[in-house]
């Protein structure tokens, strides 16, 4: 079947660029289709099979997948079962805005190149989180087209940064699940909980883990999480005017000659001469 093209032009209100519906598989028919723009899906409930690029892959509740134009795709309920998500769409112009404003260090050169749209799978706080923050654009007046259109802008950088932020440091052959712990422990300071949280975000051996993190970013588990903490410290000699001691205990190193050490060898100064430099 021959798939279709779905434009800006007759799926958008010109002014607000964005739209998001609600489906639920029973009272839907799909079609393999592309598009002019761009969206976000999440599985809300059940599993699916999603039909992308000439591949099959499984979804399932909290699966999060970012679709490019040009992306042709479509979904298959497995064994019959119905599913429903939660599809939000928005236009070129917007998304470009979006990247624009987030600027090179974001990766958007690569969310928009990977052979296969971005995905990840959101555990239950993330998606309840998720759900909760959408809510509140549901409660907007929809004819206030101005602050729709700002509040779904706030939600999609919010999306962006928060779940498909790692892909510029990472391989796109990383396999999903270590990019996720990789996202993860960079977030809300994570790093500074150490080597056992990391671990414990995936059922994944720790032999597994560490051979695979060895692979793709060249270090080892400690050497990863020590460096996450290391630029943590030169930002906030940067940017704070707190105590070094303070700033290294925030940071999850123990042991401050120890941190020392690994910063002088990583910035080549104390991070007295560091702070000195940096602030002129």
């Amino acid at each position: 079947m021959e798939a279709k093209l779905l434009t800006e032009k007759y799926e958008f209100d010109a002014n607000l660029e964005c739209l998001y519906r609600y489906v639920y598989s029973d009272t839907e028919h799909f079609n393999l289709h592309y598009h002019e723009f761009y969206e976000f899906f999440l599985i809300l409930d059940g599993n699916v099979h999603h039909l992308i690029n000439g591949k099959k892959t499984r979804l399932s509740k909290g699966s999060l997948v970012f679709i490019r134009p040009s992306d042709i795709h479509d979904y298959v309920g497995i064994n019959g079962k119905p599913f429903s998500f939660l599809n939000i769409s928005f236009t070129a112009n917007t998304a470009e805005q979006i990247f624009a404003f987030l600027g090179d260090g974001f990766g958007s050169k690569q969310l928009k190149s990977a052979a296969m749209p971005p995905e990840i799978t959101l555990n239950n706080y993330e998606l309840k989180r998720f759900n909760n923050r959408f809510d509140t654009i549901k409660a907007i007046d929809p004819q206030n087209t101005a602050e729709l259109k700002t509040a779904i802008r706030s939600f999609l950088f919010n999306t962006f940064t928060r779940y498909f932020s790692s892909i510029e440091q990472t391989t796109e052959s990383m396999p999903p699940w270590l990019e996720q712990m990789c996202d993860k422990i960079k977030r809300d300071g994570n790093f500074a909980l150490g080597s056992e949280y990391f671990f414990s975000l995936t059922d994944k051996s720790r032999e597994h883990v560490s051979r695979s993190l060895k692979k793709h970013t060249g270090m080892t588990v400690s050497e990863y999480i020590n460096s996450l903490r290391l630029n943590f410290i030169a930002n906030m000699l940067r940017n704070s005017n707190y105590s070094i001691a303070q700033i290294i205990f925030d940071s999850g190193f123990n042991n401050i000659s120890w941190a020392t050490e690994c910063f002088k060898q990583k910035y080549g100064a104390t991070m007295r001469e560091y702070r000195q430099k940096t602030l002129g």
